[in-house]
């Protein structure tokens, strides 16, 4: 957060003029920069000033700041960063850029004085062994070796560069003595020096972490006068803000997710961290050479637009909030830890006026409204993440959020001691948001075997530190979206050690999910014992007390309750079980854990009530469906006369009602399947596919005595280039009504060719008449 609030700090109007004739583009963006740093300084922070002025000790310290170095200093969030933020907090009020600041403080020699003593106790404890910037605790800087650095290569590498350069500039003015100088630029030189070099302890630079040395890079730059290194720092940050086209790549993708260490979805942390960076540059360069061009702004304003997809508003405390699935290990952190499960921490003020300028398919006008009123007018509709795997699926009273896991992408990671129970994670979760607080702070409580949406062998799985983060193991893994509904599609196989194989949808409807799980196969030889297989329906705060109702019936749940039903009905959210009842064991009550023990977070041991519910499965085909924010008139109609029935063709999996129909044909599974008689079509209607894929079908209004029919398909494998597409009908006669199209009548065939590369596994549509 820290960090965050540096890159996020308001700029004044100032750094938004036009570059003047009289001044180099260096000059202008050296001013702004000063302005934006001075302004990281919070008045609450400005408050201390004095406070920490007097308390500081003769050799520039303090006593309440944790001074721990090398291997006994806390890896995450390491404390003695709270060190460099008093020194910027004096050098900001001496300066005179911080409109927050008393006027009294401007030039105040004992201001400069304090940031320069607490400058020069770092400086002359600052380590010499090159191999610690990267490697300590290691070989190259074993523990014990003197010095101000930390094990974890981010703090030496990003972290004190950020906060050393900070200070640095804002003193710039000042009669600065040599070592002063030097040091001011050799410890943020060390981050440039790695720019290149594929490190052994994070490999080579990308993503966020490159754009965050490059920033560094740029105060040391600007601070230094060097403009050799501030074109190539620009460059090279401007640079990271390309479409990334591999799978797992880190960085932008052309969906609009982010990904960081190697498939992880991270929109949430690392690209609101890019995202900050972009906001900082952008906003200091623009009327200058240095300002992005139309390559930058396509990848941006798609990071953008698609990052708002994945967050939501808390109605209690109107906050908007990431999405859990995009916060990979820090759903492990506490609120009061001010990490990413706490804000989307960034400046959405700030976002607007570095984005003004963006035009034409560039435009975010419309996105930057809607973040800046949190959400008043909300965002709906469905959205496709092809390159992570991940759906979201937006209405007016709720949003869900599914992220699977594939070949392509890893679930999680145990990184900084965050994380070591996250097994489950973006294996097939499932996350609802109606109030926004369905989550919030119980993750040191909650059962990390019952994360929501999963289906496991009930607690079949190890969760220890060193089993949390695999990639998937299956390439048929995927999703299809026609911007309204869409479908979520996931070949599984447990990637720890094959104990679980299934196949499993989420077709996302008006106003529910029907969830279909096929196949299902345990290894027996991978596990032991007769545990069941069990999808989770949800774990989440608990709301009501100890009650739900199951077939309208009131239970009151002790510790645990199993009991059978075929709807279940809990904090205003809906379940109906399709076929056979569900086999259900639910659990209310205060549950007690420690943050500690699953981060570094300071929260420590806390109490919280939670609710959870699971269902166990058969192994044939099973559909539950799922419907937030309902009521129980509309749970008893569904249970009674389902608006959407599930389907199995012979393997083929689907739903059918209210005028749309999904299909999905798997690989090894029949290319030809008969709907008969569903409330999509009367009669029969017969599709048949070449290769394996996803489809969705919806009827538009008729106009005219014309019906138009939306055929959307995509390719979860990402490996097809095109697909043959033969429809017919016994009771609706066809037409085509664009070039993608032959035939007329009965019949059609659809040719649609699929795109690739950075696009593959996006949806296409193609449009046919009634």
């Amino acid at each position: 957060m820290l960090f965050t609030r540096l890159l996020a700090s308001a700029a004044a109007l100032a750094s938004f003029i036009k570059a003047q004739n009289s001044s180099s583009d260096g000059d202008v963006i050296l001013e702004r920069r000063r302005i934006d740093m001075a302004a990281f300084t919070t008045p609450a922070v400005m408050g201390n000033v004095s406070m920490w002025l007097e308390s500081q000790s003769a050799e520039g310290i303090w006593s309440d700041v944790d001074y721990s170095l090398g291997c006994a200093a806390r890896r995450a969030n390491w404390p003695i960063q709270q060190h460099w933020l008093r020194v910027i907090a004096f050098a900001s009020a001496w300066s005179g850029l911080n409109p927050d600041a008393p006027a009294e403080y401007q030039g105040n020699e004992a201001l400069l004085a304090a940031a320069l003593k607490g400058m020069d106790w770092w400086f002359e404890r600052d380590y010499t062994n090159p191999g610690c910037t990267a490697q300590g605790g290691k070989a190259p800087c074993p523990c014990g070796t003197p010095g101000t650095w930390n094990q974890n290569w981010f703090g030496n590498v990003i972290l004190i560069p950020q906060l050393l350069t900070t200070a640095c500039l804002l003193v710039m003015p000042a009669n600065l003595t040599d070592v002063q100088r030097d040091k001011c630029f050799t410890i943020p030189n060390r981050a440039w020096e790695l720019r290149d070099l594929d490190n052994p302890s994070f490999g080579v630079l990308t993503g966020a972490n490159m754009v965050n040395v490059m920033q560094n890079s740029i105060s040391m730059a600007l601070f230094t006068g060097n403009e050799a290194i501030l074109e190539e720092a620009f460059s090279r940050a401007m640079g990271s803000y390309l479409f990334a086209d591999a799978p797992a790549e880190d960085g932008i993708h052309r969906d609009g997710s982010f990904l960081q260490h190697n498939g992880i979805l991270y929109n949430g942390n690392y690209g609101k961290d890019a995202l900050n960076a972009f906001i900082q540059l952008e906003g200091e360069a623009i009327g200058t050479s240095f300002a992005a061009n139309d390559t930058v702004r396509e990848a941006v304003a798609t990071f953008i637009r698609g990052s708002e997809w994945m967050i939501f508003r808390d109605k209690a405390t109107h906050r908007l909030l990431w999405d859990l699935n995009t916060i990979g290990r820090f759903i492990a952190f506490h609120s009061s830890d001010l990490q990413a499960s706490a804000d989307i921490n960034f400046n959405t003020t700030k976002l607007g006026r570095a984005v003004e300028d963006f035009s034409g398919p560039f435009d975010l006008d419309a996105t930057v409204e809607r973040l800046q009123r949190n959400f008043s007018r909300p965002l709906t509709g469905n959205r496709a993440f092809f390159a992570s795997d991940y759906m979201v699926h937006r209405r007016r009273n709720f949003m869900l959020a599914n992220k699977m896991l594939s070949s392509r992408s890893w679930n999680a990671e145990y990184t900084n001691s965050a994380n070591p129970y996250g097994f489950f994670l973006g294996q097939g979760t499932l996350f609802s948001y109606v109030t926004g607080n369905e989550y919030k702070d119980i993750q040191a409580g909650w059962d990390w075997h019952l994360i929501p949406g999963t289906t496991s062998i009930l607690r079949a799985a190890p969760l220890r530190s060193d089993r949390v983060g695999f990639m998937g193991k299956e390439s048929y893994v995927g999703v299809v979206s026609d911007g309204e509904f869409g479908a979520s599609v996931m070949n599984y196989l447990d990637p720890a050690d094959g104990s679980l194989a299934f196949r499993k949808v989420w077709f996302f409807l008006e106003k529910s999910v029907l969830v279909t799980t096929a196949k299902v196969v345990k290894n027996e030889t991978a596990v032991t014992g007769d545990a069941p297989v069990i999808t989770v329906l949800d774990q989440r705060t608990a709301v009501g007390g100890a009650r739900a109702e199951v077939d309208r019936n009131t239970v009151a749940i002790p510790d645990i309750l199993n009991i059978s039903g075929t709807t279940l009905m809990y904090g205003d959210n809906g379940y109906v079980s399709h076929g056979v009842p569900f086999n259900l064991t639910l659990s209310a009550g205060p549950r007690t854990g420690n943050w500690s023990a699953i981060s570094t977070s300071a929260a420590d041991v806390e109490t919280v009530d939670i609710f959870s519910a699971y269902t166990t499965i058969p192994l044939s085909t099973y559909s539950y469906e799922f419907f937030p924010d309902t009521t129980r008139g509309r749970l008893r109609r569904e249970s009674r006369r389902p608006s959407t029935t599930p389907l199995d063709l012979d393997g083929v999996l689907g739903a059918a009602g209210l005028g749309r129909l999904a299909l999905i044909f798997w690989p090894g599974s029949p290319l030809t399947a008969c709907v008969s008689h569903t409330k999509f079509d009367s009669g029969d209607f017969t599709v048949t596919v070449d290769k394996p894929v996803a489809l969705l079908f919806r009827k538009g209004r008729r106009r005219r005595g014309i019906q138009p029919l939306t055929v959307t398909v995509a390719n979860p494998s990402q490996t097809l280039t095109g697909v043959r597409i033969t429809l017919r009908s016994s009771t609706m006669a066809l037409r085509c009504a664009d070039d993608k199209c032959s035939g007329v009548g009965s019949d059609v065939v659809l040719n649609v060719v699929l795109l690739t590369g950075g696009f593959g596994g996006s949806s296409v549509s193609v449009n046919v008449e009634i």
